[in-house]
């Protein structure tokens, strides 16, 4: 019976080590991206609190900090693209708005010209059954 439970570590271990370097790897990625989302956040409550309690030229350091490391930075760039991205895709989904009571008569309406084709060719059917 031990020597069956060593093989079985020893087959099992490998796997064990694998999934243990998947989270491993998982969770750098997600703490990553956990950060540039707080980066962002961070720095755009920076400028409203720049805008509402601060001088107007600790406001304009501010965004020329952040236009010079656009500028210079790939990296800032596309991060800046994919967040406000991500930011905005739930806003589009809902806009422009669609009118339900429009959207419910044309559904409405779809079905009756479904119904009415099925009852025609039903009708067709009946007639051609009728017929021989």
């Amino acid at each position: 019976m031990s020597a069956a439970r060593k093989v079985l570590r020893v087959v099992v271990f490998p796997f064990r080590a694998a999934w243990f370097l998947m989270l491993i790897g998982n969770f750098l990625a997600v703490s990553g991206v956990c950060l540039l989302a707080a980066a962002f956040v961070a720095y755009g409550i920076a400028l409203a609190f720049s805008y509402a309690f601060l001088p107007a030229e600790w406001t304009q350091a501010l965004w020329r900090w952040a236009a010079d490391l656009y500028a210079q930075s790939s990296w800032f760039r596309a991060a800046a693209l994919a967040f406000f991205t991500l930011l905005f895709l739930p806003i589009l989904r809902f806009w422009p708005a669609r009118d339900s009571v429009a959207d419910a008569a044309r559904e409405r309406e779809i079905t009756q010209l479904n119904d009415d084709l099925i009852a025609a060719r039903q009708q067709e059917q009946l007639r051609a059954r009728l017929r021989t």
